[in-house]
């Protein structure tokens, strides 16, 4: 039949004939296991199977056959395997939930009409277009051939030797076929639903005595079956895109890039008191029993992350058991702040596949469509606080209104804890989960996870003495590291989240075991290393032939962060960075001399490792965070704090003014202070005024120098509201204010 090829990789290859007392043809459901038509031999006769590509004929036992009549399927076992088919992707099941014609459906065998040289067998596909309706009464599909039918033969069918031949819509496994009807001058070829055989108790409790992990039906909806054989396309193109994840602190503090499994950790989260089940579990635990679900989290507490873990596992089938309800979903990623960059607004379901620019071709006519309403989507709307605020009303009806038009779709949206009010979408069904700071557990399995990391990336190193040196340093500092976790409470809590725990093991790392003791320390350090040193580390110099200081760097980044945050934006465009840049460099004469400023942004995107292009002429840093602590830095060195003040009430500045005060002098810190305990005082009511409170709270704790009657005057306001109404409250103090009010 031909020589063996090393790997199998279509659907297609897993054509077999089958000799029996009849020759027929059949389809590889396993290397052993083959799927065929029970007319072909009777009870006794001997059967084998050969592959077009296998080392012979291979004799088979039939394990199920049933009644030609009626279910005219046969199950066979063959004693050896028949080829190799560890690399050929996974045979998928399909079925047809509707009675329009559907083209570009095949089916595969080796008819009498394409035999050569006497008697010899060959293959033919069979393109054609599936008539659902043409065989209801009867339980068969029939499928029309596109092209002329075979010219008849005397004594039979010339499709004879088809029988048992596998149907495809797309790359979905549908039917056996089984017979050639009459009356349509063989233009016609019948086959046998494997959506009907499989409701025999014989027939599944045989196959899946032989195939445990058999596939579970799909449906084919629609009469286009090319969306079938995108959806692979697309599936690869969400793992390109989203199975990497990228880490702060590996490549000597680059933004190295993490493999998502290694990356993923499965966070705590809880739902709101007094729901049922509002106790601490596992993320995975809570999101299966949940289709549509708002997903709260601190900056840098694992949330897209999560996105792009769920993604990843559910075109990939590979979801853990709590989730498997997603496992097969079709994921479209929705980043926020790549609809506000591109000014989107209300993204219609064609433009949902594009919205994250996966690497793959236009996707059919329609398809994001189809998938919607045959309820295959999962939507994972991810950084909802990442749009201005007040374009989330606006954001709320367009997803609203897509759900409502397309019912089935399961739906995750991420957002910042405060950035929209509980309940934001209660009337669509979604209910609330919150990301709970990581436990010292989580904490010594993200460090763990961070060290084995950093050990893979010594294996980059081409002198292997040097990467045996710095895995033995990583030997030693990763035990270290859990001492400091363990005695230093302070440490443990600045690392309750991934990102500040990756920072803070980069920082041991480099620092060979010191640590900083405060947050603006952590993040100070981070970028200074990132900015300066790290270059010089790796004797890199002058690179893109500019030559930077650190405060330089972070001077020019200040700009472009103090402009995000005044226009409510997490992107901008190239022409957008360099304006600003051009402002920062009035100042800069030393960089001005070095090149114009294109030269300098380009130096930003590749050197400064803070600056990110992740899609062409949109250009983001690496973490919010990040941004926000340079915009707080911005605000402050440019006397800017009343501008701050104004803004204290709208939640996206609110992160923006806790980091300021770590940057200011002391007369800088008394006016912040000042400025919001005012601010509170004339608040209106008490949903204003909880938030000015807190902050103010916040701002006190961490002010390196404050007056006793201003802290005073500080809590007095604060205790005036005491208690927290509702989890929202209490949230907004943080856990830092709560312990200081207790």
């Amino acid at each position: 039949m031909g020589a063996a090829r090393a790997s199998v990789p279509s659907v297609e290859d897993r054509l077999v004939a089958v000799l029996g007392a009849r020759q027929g043809s059949g389809v590889l459901l396993t290397p052993e296991l083959v799927l065929t038509s029970a007319h072909l031999f009777g009870k006794d006769d001997a059967v084998e199977v050969a592959a077009p590509d296998g080392g012979g004929r291979v004799p088979c036992d039939v394990v199920w056959s049933g009644d030609p009549g009626t279910d005219d399927v046969a199950l066979l076992v063959a004693r050896e395997p028949v080829l190799p088919l560890g690399q050929a992707p996974p045979l998928r099941w399909g079925k047809c939930a509707g009675w329009q014609p559907m083209p570009r459906c095949q089916v595969l065998g080796f008819p009498r009409v394409q035999r050569y040289a006497g008697e010899e067998l060959e293959a033919v596909q069979v393109p054609g277009t599936l008539m659902p309706l043409a065989g209801r009464m009867r339980g068969r599909y029939v499928l029309h051939a596109d092209h002329h039918p075979p010219a008849p033969v005397p004594d039979g069918s010339p499709w004879a030797g088809l029988s048992g031949g596998p149907v495809f819509a797309g790359p979905l496994l549908i039917g056996i076929a089984s017979g050639d009807p009459m009356g349509w001058q063989h233009a016609s070829i019948e086959s046998v639903p494997l959506s009907a055989v499989i409701g025999d108790d014989g027939f599944r409790k045989a196959l899946l005595n032989h195939w445990p992990g058999a596939p579970e039906f799909e449906e084919v909806t629609s009469a286009y079956p090319e969306d079938l054989s995108y959806e692979p396309a697309y599936a690869k193109a969400v793992k390109a895109a989203y199975s990497r994840l990228e880490i702060f602190g590996l490549e000597e503090l680059s933004s190295g890039d993490w493999d998502l499994d290694t990356a993923y950790l499965s966070l705590e989260a809880q739902s709101p008191s007094g729901r049922t089940g509002s106790g601490p579990r596992r993320i995975e635990d809570l999101l299966g029993s949940r289709p549509r679900t708002v997903l709260r989290g601190e900056a840098g507490a694992g949330k897209t992350t999560l996105v792009w873990w769920l993604a990843c596992h559910a075109v990939g089938r590979t979801l853990p058991g709590q989730l498997a309800e997603l496992d097969g979903l079709v994921p479209f990623v929705v980043p926020m702040r790549s609809l506000a960059a591109r000014g989107i607004t209300s993204p219609t379901p064609s433009q949902l596949p594009k919205i994250a620019r996966l690497p793959v071709d236009r996707p059919p006519d329609g398809w994001a469509g189809r998938v919607l309403e045959a309820g295959r989507g999962l939507l994972l709307v991810d950084g909802m606080d990442e749009i201005p605020q007040a374009d989330r009303e606006l954001a709320r009806k367009w997803l609203a209104g897509l759900l409502r038009m397309y019912p089935r779709t399961r739906c995750l949206v991420t957002v910042r804890p405060l950035a929209v009010g509980s309940g934001w979408l209660e009337q669509e069904g979604f209910e609330e989960l919150r990301l709970l700071p990581m436990g010292d557990e989580d904490i010594r399995s993200f460090a763990a996870a961070w060290h084995r990391a950093a050990r893979l990336e010594c294996d980059r190193y081409a002198d292997e003495h040097w990467a045996k040196r710095q895995r033995d340093r990583l030997d030693k500092l990763e035990p270290e590291l859990g001492h400091e976790f363990e005695r230093n409470s302070v440490l443990r809590d600045l690392a309750r989240t991934p990102l500040l725990c990756a920072v803070i093991c980069a920082l041991h790392r480099q620092w060979n075991g010191l640590l900083p003791k405060t947050r603006w320390d952590l993040y100070s350090a981070a970028l200074s290393l990132m900015l300066a040193r790290r270059d010089a580390h790796r004797r890199i110099l002058k690179p893109e032939g500019i030559d930077l200081t650190a405060d330089e760097s972070r001077q020019l980044l200040q700009r472009i962060a103090v402009w995000l945050v005044r226009n409510g934006r997490a992107e901008l465009s190239r022409e957008q960075a360099v304006r600003q840049l051009d402002l920062a460099l009035r100042g800069l004469r030393r960089v001005r001399a070095q090149g114009a400023t294109p030269v300098v942004l380009a130096y930003l995107l590749n050197r400064s490792g803070l600056l990110q292009e992740q899609a062409p002429d949109s250009i983001q840093f690496i973490h919010r965070t990040f941004q926000d602590y340079l915009a707080a830095k911005e605000f402050q060195e440019s006397d800017c704090l009343d501008e701050l003040l104004l803004h204290a009430a709208e939640e996206q500045w609110q992160d923006v003014l806790r980091l300021a005060v770590g940057h200011c002098g002391r007369s800088e810190e008394k006016r912040l202070i000042a400025g919001l305990t005012a601010a509170a005082d004339a608040a209106p009511d008490r949903e204003t005024e909880w938030p000015l409170r807190a902050l103010a709270a916040h701002c006190a704790l961490h002010a390196k120098y404050i007056e006793d009657d201003q802290y005073q005057q500080v809590w007095a306001g604060l205790k005036r509201l005491l208690p927290a109404r509702d989890q929202r409250e209490l949230h907004s103090l943080g856990q830092e204010v709560v312990a200081a009010v207790r």
